[in-house]
């Protein structure tokens, strides 16, 4: 499993000139990200990134006890 702090970097090019686009994409466990060297959109699986930077409704930031 790769390390959460793996550096975002695009399949098609090897470019780690990304930005994020979506906090969510086609499935709840990967974000949207758009490489800026060969103008593609990609998905990232988030393997247990941190979700503090999410922009998530406040009823979603609390977890299930």
């Amino acid at each position: 499993m790769p390390a959460s702090d793996e550096k975002k970097h695009c399949p098609f090019c090897g470019s780690t000139a990304v930005e994020k686009r979506a906090d969510f994409a086609t499935a709840l466990m990967v974000s949207q990200y758009y490489c800026v060297a060969c103008n593609s959109y990609f998905e990232w699986v988030k393997w247990g990134d941190d979700d503090a930077g999410l922009d998530l409704p406040d009823f979603l930031k609390t977890r299930p006890r």
